[in-house]
């Protein structure tokens, strides 16, 4: 049976995590690979999952991280720079890098560059890796202070783990989101979405395809209406889509845009598509999805919910027919979007099963502290360490 909920029964019904156990304020990166070490009580009204590992792993910058794991072993996070929602004069895209499964992480190299144009702002990015197991890393951005129109895409190469990297201009009109991935016959994937004409609110997501390990892309194939949108390549071969929808409710604006999540299939890498199945109430978005070692799906959102903003976790057994419950990974009980930036959570399984969630937590602006996490009040990359033991059996 499909756990679908809207917004006004999802707190009821969401398995809440046990109060936060939690946390001594002002972590800083010196303490012991910035773990947040357990208390004596809750913090404010926060959860934490029970069981799990937590990690102030990058701090004052981090946004809107994206994992892979690298040829040699090592987790890789791209993430945006500066210690904002995108509004960082000269600010760009950066590699950092982890080899204990995620408790410590390191500066690897800045993925991209603007040498000729100095108030741009690297930040939309989709990464992956080709067949020859280069790092592949496609930006977008825009000008300070100046959302439209969006630069010119970056597609960035990496031969030696994202040390260096090799730079080219791409001529498509469209933002990257996700994950980029090979198809068994060796192409690319990368989607991207962008606006639809004379309807500002509505984006449309499309795929894109590479032929030559991810220097050149086309081959624009329609996936959906939406923005930002997931996708990876089951073990049984379909594609499955989470796509952030452009609906807007007039009667509820609390909400950041009104967005929830679609899921979309396709049996023919991406031709076609199926059809768009609700997965999560209006405030939670943003989603990322992981087919486990088991063959289950896991997908993680963003929470904007008034009193739960966060992350939250959802688990298939049928290849996304239906779904659990949504439970908690973090959350605190933030009730402003223009004070509290969160989420964009980027899952991944390492080889001994553990689940390491990327995601992140700051106030908008510095002296919004209040509203960011008790424990660290500055924008920073969190990391959660978790197995499939930390899942809550269903009542």
């Amino acid at each position: 049976m499909d756990r679908y909920m809207n917004r006004r029964n999802l707190l009821k019904g969401t398995f809440a995590t046990s109060t936060l156990t939690a946390i001594s304020s002002g972590l800083t990166m010196a303490d012991e690979a910035s773990g947040i070490r357990p208390g004596t009580a809750g913090v404010n009204g926060c959860h934490l999952m029970p069981g799990a590992e937590f990690y102030v792993a990058i701090d004052n910058k981090g946004l809107w991280p994206n994992l892979t794991k690298l040829p040699n072993g090592e987790l890789a996070a791209a993430i945006y720079n500066h210690p904002s929602h995108g509004y960082g004069s000269n600010s760009d895209v950066e590699l950092w890098v982890s080899g204990d499964g995620g408790r410590s992480w390191g500066f690897r190299s800045q993925v991209t560059d603007h040498p000729d144009n100095p108030n741009a702002i690297r930040m939309n990015h989709a990464v992956g890796l080709n067949a020859d197991g280069e790092l592949v890393a496609i930006v977008s951005g825009y000008q300070e202070r100046q959302k439209l129109p969006f630069l010119p895409l970056q597609c960035c190469i990496s031969k030696d783990q994202g040390a260096t990297w090799e730079r080219r201009i791409l001529d498509i009109d469209y933002v990257p989101f996700g994950d980029i991935f090979a198809l068994p016959d060796g192409r690319l994937i990368c989607s991207m979405y962008a606006r639809i004409d004379g309807q500002p609110i509505r984006r449309k997501c499309a795929i894109f395809f590479s032929e030559d390990e991810g220097r050149t892309w086309g081959n624009e194939t329609r996936v959906a209406d939406t923005s930002e949108t997931h996708i990876i390549r089951s073990q049984t071969g379909v594609l499955l889509a989470v796509g952030r929808t452009s609906c807007v409710d007039s009667m509820d604006r609390v909400l950041p845009h009104g967005s929830g999540q679609m899921l979309f299939k396709s049996e023919d890498d991406g031709e076609t598509w199926s059809p768009g199945k609700p997965l999560s109430p209006q405030g939670q978005e943003n989603a990322h999805l992981l087919e486990l070692k088991d063959g289950r799906l896991l997908c993680s959102f963003t929470s904007r919910i008034p009193g739960l903003f966060g992350v939250v976790l959802r688990m298939s057994a049928d290849k996304g027919e239906s779904w659990s419950y949504p439970v908690v990974l973090i959350s605190m009980p933030a009730r402003d979007w223009h004070k509290t930036d969160c989420g964009y959570p980027s899952s991944i399984q390492i080889d001994d099963g553990t689940i390491v969630t990327a995601y992140y937590f700051g106030p908008k602006k510095p002296e919004w502290a209040a509203h960011g996490l008790p424990w660290h009040q500055r924008y920073h990359m969190g990391v959660a360490r978790w197995n499939l033991s930390c899942w809550p059996p269903e009542g």
